[in-house]
């Protein structure tokens, strides 16, 4: 009965003080010899276990430790914390030194329990939700360096897991110190020539959308900084030189440049390929995604997290979707297109097969396809540079075909109106371009005849070279100035909105009205009147004599107003007034 109750109480005494024991002298796994180490990717007998993330070096069930290899490195989208455990042993003569760091820069937390031959367990906390000066070894990602002695061993259990959940990779290196020493100089070269490239590309693009004032290179320099921005986080350098006391924008920016990107993507996709022109069904929904992505970005700041990861892993995967967008632009005749799709071949493919290695176990790559996904991104900016400039040439051309085509006005050098159809083919190949609306414009002398009667057709014909003259100041190369015949002048060329072309036309009738002519006893003064309606615009693409006939019934009501004055074809006003002969084909009397 004693004898039975001692083996009783000494059972429990070893139940309770087992822990302690362990935690006394770390259980080893096979041992990693590091004689002759370079650098390695930790991989069995390096052994891996998954628990819960309260877990700690006591209660760990050593029996449930497996070995890592590749297909176990990726473990998606977790909320689990993962333990490995390795033993380094140095048989050599030397101490040691080596660098054991994480392959992505985005780990929340690493514990490190190490213990060198038989001494007392050491540890360290690794965290990126810390100010980056106070990391112990300067590097992008989180890195943990040592010394194993000579003819000695150190034995180690790494923690790692996230505050939230998101995707987790087992990937460590090991790198003898120097080695480490000399990948980071390797390191710095590639990746500065790859931030170098691509600021290059934004400075090319910004500069180009200032002096041809052209949209779509903005947009493309926003997505290239947004596209830039993202791999810089990626690659832990935003961390390391732009915001180090930043924890915010290191831990929750992540996401919300994924966002940015998606959307700068979709909003320059729009307006480089006019999808509210060319697809319009499908504009639609493009023109709500990059409103989806900048409201999950609100919902980031305002402390949602899970569904927010998940919008952002799916809005990059989506770009994949550009590549088959741009193969329908070029099908549907935007030559320019071709460049723009092979672009989003190679980043779409590169980055939805990183998400997908990087939130699913599906692909064993861990964060490797991220490299290549990276190279394919300056493959993409010059691709997309290129694409830009194929738009531009074309944009060229089909103004040059005009120019060639012009037939000129004897006495003012304008050009007559049997280049009205061609002009207007012209400018609407531009509007398909560019996507900025064609407008048309009438002006009309007021009292031409009087002037004629009254100082001489001598007169009478400088007011038209001087109103000519005036149109051709005012006008760009792209736009067409036409005189009609007589005292009628038109104008077809593109502005932004309606408003800018009421503004482009009155700055011609003003300063024909401060012009003086200079007569024989005295000086006079010409005045006109113009009606504008639009052509091609995103709402409506008129037909060259409907437009032509809105814009005499808004001529007429700046004459029947008073004359001198420049006015919108308005429905509601002009809808009641009709012409049944076009003013063009009307003979009016005392004109020259």
């Amino acid at each position: 009965m004693q004898s039975s109750l001692s083996r009783i109480i000494f059972t429990l005494l070893c139940l309770c003080l087992s822990p302690l024991a362990q935690a006394e002298r770390l259980v080893s796994p096979p041992a990693i010899n590091i004689e002759k180490l370079d650098q390695q990717l930790l991989r069995a007998p390096v052994e891996f276990l998954v628990s819960d993330k309260d877990s700690d070096l006591t209660s760990l069930p050593i029996e449930q430790f497996q070995p890592l290899t590749d297909k176990d490195s990726n473990r998606g989208i977790s909320d689990q914390a993962f333990w490995l455990r390795l033993k380094l042993e140095n048989p050599s003569p030397l101490p040691v030194d080596w660098v054991l760091h994480h392959e992505t820069s985005y780990i929340d937390n690493i514990e490190i329990y190490w213990q060198d031959n038989q001494d007392a367990i050491d540890q360290q906390f690794l965290s990126d939700r810390a100010p980056y000066h106070q990391r112990p070894v300067d590097y992008r990602n989180l890195a943990f360096a040592h010394r194993t002695v000579a003819a000695g061993s150190t034995t180690l259990y790494l923690k790692l897991y996230f505050d939230k959940p998101d995707s987790v990779t087992l990937n460590f290196k090991l790198s003898e110190a120097e080695a480490f020493a000399a990948q980071q100089d390797r390191e710095y070269l590639l990746y500065g020539l790859f931030y170098g490239a691509m600021l290059i590309l934004i400075l090319i693009s910004f500069i180009g959308a200032l002096l041809l004032r052209q949209w779509s290179y903005l947009l493309y320099s926003f997505f290239l900084l947004s596209s830039t921005l993202m791999w810089a986080l990626l690659n832990g350098f935003a961390y390391q030189f732009l915001w180090p006391t930043s924890v915010f924008w290191h831990n929750e920016g992540f996401h919300i440049i994924y966002l940015l990107v998606a959307a700068s993507a979709f909003v320059f996709s729009r307006q480089f390929l006019l999808t509210r022109l060319q697809f319009p069904r499908l504009d639609r929904v493009f023109k709500w995604l990059p409103v989806l992505m900048l409201a999950a970005i609100g919902l980031r700041f305002a402390g949602l997290y899970t569904s927010v990861l998940y919008i952002a892993m799916l809005s990059i995967v989506s770009l994949i979707l550009l590549s088959v967008l741009g193969l329908m632009a070029y099908r549907a005749g935007l030559r320019y297109a071709r460049w723009y799709a092979m672009a989003w071949v190679v980043y779409g493919c590169g980055l939805t097969l990183s998400v997908l290695a990087a939130t699913t176990s599906l692909l064993p790559w861990g964060m490797e396809s991220l490299f290549y996904a990276q190279a394919g991104a300056v493959i993409e900016a010059f691709m997309l540079l290129m694409a830009l400039g194929d738009k531009l040439q074309h944009w060229e051309v089909d103004r040059q075909r005009v120019l060639k085509l012009v037939h000129q006005d004897a006495l003012t050098g304008l050009s007559n109106r049997r280049v009205i159809q061609t002009a207007a083919d012209a400018l609407y190949s531009a509007f398909v371009h560019n996507g900025k609306p064609v407008f048309l414009a009438l002006l009309d002398l007021d009292d031409f005849k009087n002037i004629n009667d009254q100082h001489g057709h001598e007169k009478g014909d400088a007011v038209l070279k001087a109103l000519a003259n005036l149109m051709q100041k005012i006008s760009r190369a792209e736009d067409v100035c036409i005189r009609q015949g007589g005292d009628e002048f038109m104008i077809l060329f593109q502005a932004s909105a309606a408003d800018k072309a009421l503004e482009k036309v009155d700055r011609i009738r003003q300063l024909l009205f401060d012009t003086h002519f200079d007569c024989e006893s005295d000086e006079f003064r010409a005045s006109l009147s113009a009606g504008i309606s639009p052509l091609y615009c995103s709402e409506s693409q008129l037909s060259e004599q409907t437009a032509f006939r809105q814009a005499d019934q808004a001529l007429y009501r700046a004459k029947q107003s008073g004359g001198n004055q420049s006015q919108l074809y308005q429905a509601e006003l002009d809808q009641y007034r009709f012409s049944p002969v076009a003013p063009a084909e009307q003979n009016k009397p005392g004109n020259s």
